[in-house]
């Protein structure tokens, strides 16, 4: 029997247990007879470097939040920026030796990271340079830098396979293996999947889905993670999820007393009704991936949503009582000045309570990458980075360029931050945003 430790990495919001740890966990503990222990160094950084920030968190007297919070995204944000120049420097980042310690305090025989962000690359690789202990690594931000330094497997089965185990049994996430009360939120908020994939799979812009099968996972399991866990509130990470779905979902959940929620496309299905049905059921807010207000853009983005339907979506929403979070994006390639002001004009008129505007970044795997001239693109250049897969720019044939886009969202910054009804700082802590609702 081995000791095996799952390792979450900095760096991250430490609002979450988290999800990928928890399904592994659950996966091996029914699956295997080694002693599986989570470790969460994301957690356990942000504790040692930001006490302070951490008892705010756990208060709900927030009236200065926006100062606070926008305090901690700056500091942390450097904190993060410097860190990572060390390890690209081949130094040991800052807490490296505590951090360190507490995995060998675990005395383990293999070391598992799952790396669900490329920020949690930097870390990784310090650790990868100076464990003597045999490493896995697995999630989404892997990259081919990492898998030199560790032996790469790509789902849970290949771990299984590691470990020369080929028992498949039924498992449930247990997030009774953290001490939830440390996380960075005045309650804990429990991440669930209810899915894989995305039943949808066909935004021009996404890699999430890549060649994954959409699955959806049995119902009676969500509701044993939810009933185990003994918690009130739930932030759904499928990428998104269909109306027949939503109302199974919705049926199951009303009973439980709960609050929740979900990322949505705004489909014209999602009337009134439904959504009425979703509210009582605890679904407090949505956070809406409307991208543009332009119907080219909405086409090129192949998103299967209009305009129209989007804002009748928005008001079906505020009507039924949910918070409607909204994601736009500015300079998607080809957008013109005219189309930019188009999606101002939208949150400026319709019922939204947050706005999470970015700027478009182009990545490989997808559809806008493999067919660049079909978005007006004339040509990418990828820049090498020492940790990180090479950043990529673009040139393109028409509209906004990447500066032209990022300024005029600048200039704009005014107006969109007038739209919200929550600090705009809980675009970085929706958590926080969901336990005050």
């Amino acid at each position: 029997m081995k000791n095996i430790l799952l390792v979450y990495l900095p760096f991250c919001t430490p609002v979450t247990p988290p999800y990928s740890l928890t399904h592994l966990h659950s996966v091996l503990k029914a699956n295997t007879d080694h002693n599986i222990t989570v470790l969460d160094l994301n957690l356990e950084f942000h504790k040692l470097k930001f006490p302070e920030f951490k008892k705010y968190c756990k208060q709900t007297n927030w009236d200065d939040y926006e100062e606070v919070a926008s305090k901690f995204t700056k500091e942390s944000g450097k904190v993060y920026s410097e860190n990572n120049k060390k390890v690209v420097n081949g130094e040991k980042p800052e807490l490296f030796n505590e951090l360190l310690n507490k995995i060998k305090e675990q005395k383990p025989d293999l070391v598992a990271f799952s790396i669900v962000y490329s920020s949690q690359a930097f870390y990784a690789t310090a650790l990868l340079r100076e464990l003597n202990i045999p490493t896995v690594i697995g999630g989404p931000a892997v990259n081919d830098k990492l898998k030199k330094l560790s032996t790469y497997l790509s789902d849970e089965a290949e771990l299984l396979n590691y470990l020369n185990t080929t028992n498949t049994l039924p498992s449930v996430p247990d997030f009774s293996i953290y001490n939830l009360d440390e996380y960075f939120t005045p309650h804990p908020v429990i991440p669930l999947k209810t899915s894989s994939s995305c039943y949808y799979k066909k935004c021009t812009f996404c890699t999430h889905y890549n060649q994954q099968p959409y699955q959806e996972l049995p119902i009676e399991d969500i509701l044993k993670t939810i009933i185990s866990s003994k918690q009130k509130h739930f932030f759904l990470i499928d990428d998104m999820i269909h109306k027949t779905r939503l109302l199974k979902l919705a049926k199951a959940f009303k009973p439980l007393n709960i609050s929740w929620t979900c990322q949505l496309k705004p489909t014209i299905d999602l009337d009134l009704n439904t959504l009425t049905i979703l509210r009582e059921s605890g679904l407090k807010m949505i956070m809406w991936g409307v991208e543009s207000a332009s119907n080219r853009i909405l086409k090129l983005i192949n998103k299967g949503t209009n305009v129209k339907d989007i804002q009748t979506v928005l008001k079906n929403s505020h009507d039924a009582g949910i918070k409607n979070v909204v994601y736009m994006i500015a300079g998607f390639p080809s957008e013109t000045k005219e189309e930019f002001l188009e999606s101002i004009k939208l949150i400026e008129t319709n019922p939204i309570d947050l706005v999470s505007f970015s700027v478009f970044g182009l990545q490989k795997n997808t559809e806008i990458f493999s067919n660049p001239n079909k978005f007006q693109i004339k040509s990418i250049t990828e820049h090498p980075r020492t940790v990180l897969e090479p950043n990529l720019t673009y040139e393109v044939k028409s509209g906004l360029t990447q500066k032209q886009a990022a300024k005029l969202r600048d200039n704009y910054q005014k107006t969109i931050l007038k739209v919200n009804t929550f600090p705009r700082s809980m675009n970085f802590f929706r958590e926080h945003m969901l336990t005050l609702l």
